[in-house]
């Protein structure tokens, strides 16, 4: 087996499909279908159980790809520790979910960068804790904030914190006699804060059919300034303007959340994620 039959059997594995795969790795279609079956022979096992609209593994094929995963891992990390010069450099991806993004987190990072000015930050903004973890395992992001109650098998936390979400509303003089007729606006499947908004109506029997579907922190809090709707969140994303909104609390068992910063367990630690991790903890930042 070669080292570059990992990632023929991990393309393939990822899309299903033999002509998808030599595409992505520029390959010809010939060549992956036959470097596969060579390693079929050389294991006299099959990897992939053919058919006409793709590939789908095998349970050898998926024991295979766990072990190639690992591989790949341990060659990326020592790629990684070769070239780290020890001194906080190069490019360092971190990703965020919306909620984060608070005027306390962006003192940390201009005190970051300005401590070391040779490291590229580049934030990668999500709604979904999935995403975030995604991103982390295929490489594209160094660490994330993932807020809510996420599955962390795979995963090193580095910093966590506490927080409280509340219903949030236009500034009003009074709480709502009631929330019957009122619109949520919500993030995507996949945002714990929506989920703690549907718990919320389902036990309080109220209608979640009024639901309004937004991608970023801007357009959410333009629907609740507005009176558009109520969303629920943590009342650090109106710090910019708290007087323009009123928050009202929940049932005490919905309130609590956590944020979590995390990377990959067992992964490299460049300098770089290494100083900003040190620096998180030593500053106790809070959003």
């Amino acid at each position: 087996m070669e080292l570059s039959d990992i990632d023929i059997i991990l393309a393939v594995a990822r899309s299903g499909k033999i002509s998808q795969a030599a595409k992505e790795l520029n390959y010809a279609q010939s060549n992956v279908t036959t470097r596969i079956k060579k390693l079929e022979q050389e294991y006299q096992v099959q990897l992939f159980k053919r058919f006409p609209k793709g590939v789908v593994l095998t349970s050898k094929g998926e024991q295979f790809v766990q072990y190639a995963t690992r591989i790949r891992d341990l060659l990326y990390d020592l790629e990684q520790d070769m070239t780290d010069p020890g001194e906080p450099s190069g490019a360092l991806k971190i990703g965020i979910v919306e909620t984060a993004a608070s005027s306390r987190f962006m003192e940390i990072l201009n005190e970051y960068q300005v401590t070391y000015p040779e490291v590229s930050i580049s934030l990668v903004n999500a709604t979904s804790p999935k995403v975030l973890r995604k991103k982390i395992q295929e490489y594209e992001i160094d660490g994330a904030f993932i807020s809510g109650a996420c599955v962390k098998e795979g995963l090193k936390v580095e910093y966590e914190m506490q927080d409280t979400v509340h219903i949030i509303s236009k500034r009003m003089d009074v709480p709502p006699e009631s929330l019957c007729q009122v619109s949520w606006v919500v993030f995507p499947q996949g945002c714990p804060y929506r989920e703690i908004a549907e718990e919320f109506l389902q036990e309080e029997g109220l209608s979640a059919r009024n639901m309004i579907e937004v991608s970023t922190m801007d357009n959410l809090l333009s629907c609740v300034e507005s009176g558009i709707a109520f969303t629920i969140m943590p009342c650090s994303v109106i710090h910019k303007n708290p007087d323009a909104f009123s928050v009202h609390d929940l049932a005490d068992r919905l309130t609590h959340t956590t944020t979590a910063f995390v990377r990959g367990e067992d992964r490299y630690v460049s300098s770089a994620l290494d100083r900003f991790v040190k620096l998180l903890n030593q500053k106790c930042i809070t959003f």
